[in-house]
């Protein structure tokens, strides 16, 4: 059984995955609170599901780009549970949960996360072989930078504000929306993805594991 973590922005994640099938799966909102949530969660979804800290074989985490409170809380709380029972550690990259759900398709895909003070962290992918796959390097941009730099057809995924989708649907030529569920952060993804790496042999090093953070001349705020 995989425990899958994501703290990485003001919504806490949490799968259970046996290989099989998700067996649990929540996600809430927690604005500044992950502290005192996470591990009551973590021991409520065990429970839920009929099992104990004992049926964990692997934790997974998300890895970030996201809040630096949240990602530490999360990456703390994974690495107590690695070495406190001696099990692997897998990190996902956020962004690479957000693009599991979308369709591998003929134009460039966008993933995107807020970054505090109106901000957005985005991670840019292409599709090669049937897959997504990473472009370059992620970047903090205003949505007003983000909108000039999409001068082809892109897929926009993500945590996208109201405003924010009314600024990127003025491009119809060159931007598809995902739908807010498709947009949706699901833990199931990402113990999957955790899933995968861990049967593949690509473990972190609890000790040395750390979050992805992105800089845009000052730190993003947690």
């Amino acid at each position: 059984m995989l425990l899958a973590i994501d703290t990485s922005t003001q919504k806490i994640g949490l799968a259970l995955y046996d290989g099989v099938q998700v067996r649990h799966e929540a996600v809430w909102p927690s604005p500044n609170h992950h502290t005192v949530e996470l591990s009551p969660a973590i021991q409520s979804a065990l429970d839920g599901a009929g099992l104990t800290v004992d049926d964990l074989q692997a934790v997974c985490v998300a890895t970030g780009p996201g809040s630096y409170t949240g990602l530490r809380i999360g990456m703390a709380a994974a690495k107590g549970l690695a070495l406190a029972c001696s099990l692997p550690i897998v990190g996902v990259p956020t962004f690479d949960v957000l693009v599991a759900a979308q369709t591998p398709q003929d134009m460039a895909l966008a993933a995107v996360l807020e970054a505090g003070r109106g901000r957005l962290a985005v991670g840019w992918y292409e599709s090669k072989n049937g897959a997504w796959k990473q472009k370059k390097d992620a970047e903090v941009l205003t949505p007003q930078e983000f909108s000039k730099r999409i001068r082809q057809p892109t897929l926009i995924c993500g945590e996208l504000s109201e405003d924010v989708r009314r600024l990127l649907g003025r491009k119809r030529v060159n931007v598809t929306l995902a739908s807010p569920a498709e947009s949706f952060r699901r833990p199931g993804y990402l113990a999957e993805l955790g899933w995968q790496r861990w049967q593949a042999g690509e473990v972190d090093d609890p000790y040395t594991l750390a979050p992805t953070y992105l800089h845009a001349g000052e730190a993003i705020p947690a």
